[in-house]
């Protein structure tokens, strides 16, 4: 792993920050109150260069109890911890609470450094310590970690504990540099001619000088000057890496401890969320409904209150579905660990994992917010995906890229599995949920079965008036999709814009059979200045609805071609202006509109419809006023087809 944050914990003056200068030669006590009380009250950063040469960032916290909401800010974002014991007290009460968080937080590798060992009475007394300390750690993610006994004032012990950081550093996975950009912001100064600093351990993504990030909760896009690393200048800083960022234009008191930098797009802000809630066996009470309580998420806290979602009350040492209902919002992905702490007097009493962080409320013991929950709790990173899918029926590949927080082969690995699965369907750049789209194409069917029955003699619904069988928000994208499936399935066919069945025949009854003989012998009059759809209702006397049915049945037929929503031609006519049409080409490179008016007879008002027809048919292409033959056999009219 080339980039590293390795963190201390333990109780107050254990030695914790005389370690780390030890082994690093920086004080991370930088507040005069700290030296002058000999405590730490802030977080403390260092750079650790390691035996292998790679470079880590040290987080050392405080220990003192009044001050663990700061070792709280810290803790979240590293790798690998230094639990530090004084070897003349032993555990202590910070130790173990220190510890309880951590395993919370599920921190994965440790190791135990015993600290002052220059002041032991002896190495049984050193035996006596290591054995309590032992005892303590079973049976927590410390149990099997390596122990170190050390001084930081002699230097006894040291160089073993360096070579033992060295390798366990180097066993560590990756963090996700090609995720989009999360820096949780655990500092905020400025600097006079520079602006805002912030500081903070990447924990996805990377950061460069000249990009633009969003800062949340505040919600707004700023343009990052500089970048330092380990105090040095530096083009960009990248996972796993403490990182100070100068914001210019952004006043620090709008960025307090708890902002994150990201991705523009990529984190939403919350005020509730869903997660699996453990309560400590320690805890001093129970959890019950609506409890008030104090949650810390990376460097972000807030007060909220617990909502149970699959019991009455959370005993000591188990575990719930909850919904936090946050009074001040944080930042939040699905997967991220958290901390709770009693609202008073504060003490740490469990913590877990969001599941999900853009959450809406629910009601109390609700099946299938339980089962939702429960999915996601199983870990699949493919299961938030498809959930956000189906909530939402279709989502922009592009949105899913941004708010995922997964690295872009990531995410098209996934997806391409949902779609394996036959869970979503990648209609353009969109992911559907399938359950969805196939209740829409059923509605669809269902919708010109309804129509067929109630209009018998109608070819087909308009497109439009098919489409609001839908929902209002199912994009137009899906509908098309739709539609096209059905058609190369031979489930419906489409004609002049008309949607039906495919196995459906118009049947008119003997009142509208003498109603399309007329009809017919009006186009058949008319030649080539037909009447409009209007007319034809005025003259048969029907309602406009009625002409436009037995006008589309005509169409159908073959009796009429339709050549916009009012104008049709006898086809007769239309194979006459074909061949005029192709006579016409014989002699001709070009026509114009005026042209082919006078040839036909008629005026511009039915002419142009015409022409247009003819380039719908791909007969004619229009260049500028002129049109000139293209897919029309000139000396081959033949029948309209």
């Amino acid at each position: 792993m080339s980039h590293v944050i390795i963190g201390t914990a333990g109780h107050v003056d254990h030695g914790k920050t005389a370690l780390i200068k030890a082994l690093t030669g920086e004080d991370t006590d930088r507040l005069q109150e700290e030296k002058d009380r000999g405590i730490s009250i802030e977080l403390g950063f260092a750079p650790f260069k390691l035996p292998s040469g790679r470079l880590a960032g040290v987080v050392d916290v405080p220990g003192h109890e009044r001050f663990i909401h700061n070792m709280l800010a810290g803790i979240g974002g590293i790798d690998l911890v230094l639990l530090v014991v004084d070897v003349t007290e032993g555990v202590m009460p910070q130790t173990r609470e220190h510890v309880d968080i951590m395993e919370l937080l599920q921190i994965k590798r440790g190791i135990v450094v015993l600290t002052k060992a220059d002041m032991a009475e002896d190495a049984d007394w050193l035996d006596l310590v290591e054995e309590e300390v032992r005892d303590a750690l079973a049976g927590t993610f410390l149990a099997d970690a390596p122990y170190h006994r050390v001084s930081a004032m002699t230097g006894a012990g040291l160089d073993e504990l360096l070579v033992c950081i060295d390798r366990l550093t180097g066993e560590l996975p990756a963090r996700d540099v090609a995720a989009p950009l999360r820096l949780p912001v655990d500092r905020v100064f400025s600097i006079t001619g520079f602006g805002t600093i912030v500081t903070g351990t990447l924990l996805a993504g990377s950061i460069h000088s000249g990009m633009n990030v969003e800062v949340m909760p505040l919600g707004e896009r700023v343009r990052v000057r500089q970048i330092q690393v380990h105090g040095s200048l530096a083009p960009e800083a990248v996972a796993g890496q403490r990182a100070a960022v100068n914001l210019p234009g952004v006043d620090k008191d709008s960025l307090p401890r708890g902002s994150v930098l990201a991705a523009p797009g990529s984190l939403t802000t919350t005020y509730m969320m869903d997660a699996r809630l453990q309560l400590l066996p320690g805890a001093p009470r129970a959890i019950k409904n609506m409890t008030r309580i104090h949650i810390y998420l990376s460097t972000g806290r807030s007060v909220g209150r617990v909502f149970l979602l699959d019991s009455e009350e959370l005993q000591p040492g188990d575990k719930a579905l909850v919904q936090f209902r946050l009074e001040k919002p944080l930042v939040a992905q699905g997967g991220d660990r958290f901390i709770i702490r009693s609202y008073s007097p504060m003490t740490t009493i469990g913590g877990g994992m969001v599941l999900d962080a853009s959450s809406v409320k629910h009601k109390r013991f609700k099946k299938e917010i339980l089962e939702r929950l429960a999915e996601l709790e199983k870990g699949d990173a493919a299961a938030p995906l498809l959930q956000r899918i189906r909530r939402e029926s279709a989502v922009a590949a592009g949105v899913l890229e941004k708010q995922s927080g997964l690295a872009p082969e990531t995410l098209v690995a996934l997806l391409e599995r949902l779609v394996e699965e036959n869970k979503v369907v990648k209609v353009g750049n969109l992911l559907v949920d399938a359950f969805a789209l196939a209740q829409w194409r059923s509605r669809i069917l269902e919708t010109l079965h309804d129509y067929h029955a109630v209009y018998p003699l109608a070819v087909g619904m308009s497109r439009a008036l098919l489409r609001s069988a839908l929902p209002k928000d199912v994009p137009q994208k899906i509908y098309d999709y739709l539609l096209t499936t059905l058609v190369e399935q031979q489930e419906v066919a489409e004609r002049d814009g008309l949607v039906a069945l495919k196995n459906h025949h118009p049947a008119p009854g003997p009142e509208e059979a003498t109603q399309i003989e007329k009809i017919a012998l009006l186009y058949l009059e008319g030649g080539f200045t037909p009447p409009a759809l209007r007319e034809v209702a005025e003259k048969v006397n029907i309602s406009p609805e009625q002409a436009e049915t037995l006008a589309a049945y005509l169409a159908w037929s073959g009796i009429l071609v339709r050549l916009d929503e009012q104008l049709a031609l006898h086809t007769a006519h239309f194979q006459r202006a074909k061949q005029i049409l192709c006579d016409h080409f014989q002699e001709e490179k070009t026509l114009t509109a005026a042209v082919f008016r006078d040839k036909l007879g008629t005026t511009r008002k039915f002419v142009l419809p015409l022409l247009e027809t003819f380039d719908r048919l791909k007969w004619t292409r229009r260049l500028g006023d002129e049109r000139v033959p293209w897919r029309l056999d000139i000396n081959n009219c033949g029948e309209v087809e």
